[in-house]
């Protein structure tokens, strides 16, 4: 059974998801919200297709660069588009992303 399989039938992410809020309880997040803010949080897991994926070869070190260029993709609302193969796409988000964070220092 795979990860997909576990969050339709209700598995794992289904309990992830039910527990994030609490989670957040931990580290106080609702503090910094007006009240009330807590009661209307809501979680949503959304099945993306077009999210950069790395090659999956082990030891590799390219998961980061891939989360990275999908939550800037989610971020800006800019599609992050692969139009070179994935081997070449690793070392063009790993430009793109020390070229974000040092224009921001």
């Amino acid at each position: 059974m795979n990860f997909f399989s576990k969050y339709l039938i209700g598995g794992e992410f289904k309990s992830f998801g039910d527990n994030i809020i609490t989670e957040l309880d931990v580290i106080k997040y609702w503090n910094d919200f007006p009240d009330g803010h807590k009661a209307n949080a809501t979680v949503e897991f959304v099945d993306t297709i077009d999210a950069p994926q790395q090659e999956y070869i082990e030891d590799r070190g390219d998961c980061g660069v891939f989360i990275c260029m999908f939550m800037e993709m989610i971020v800006s609302g800019v599609p992050v588009k692969i139009d070179k193969p994935r081997r070449a796409a690793r070392f063009l988000y790993r430009n793109r992303m020390t070229n974000i964070i040092w224009d921001t220092i």
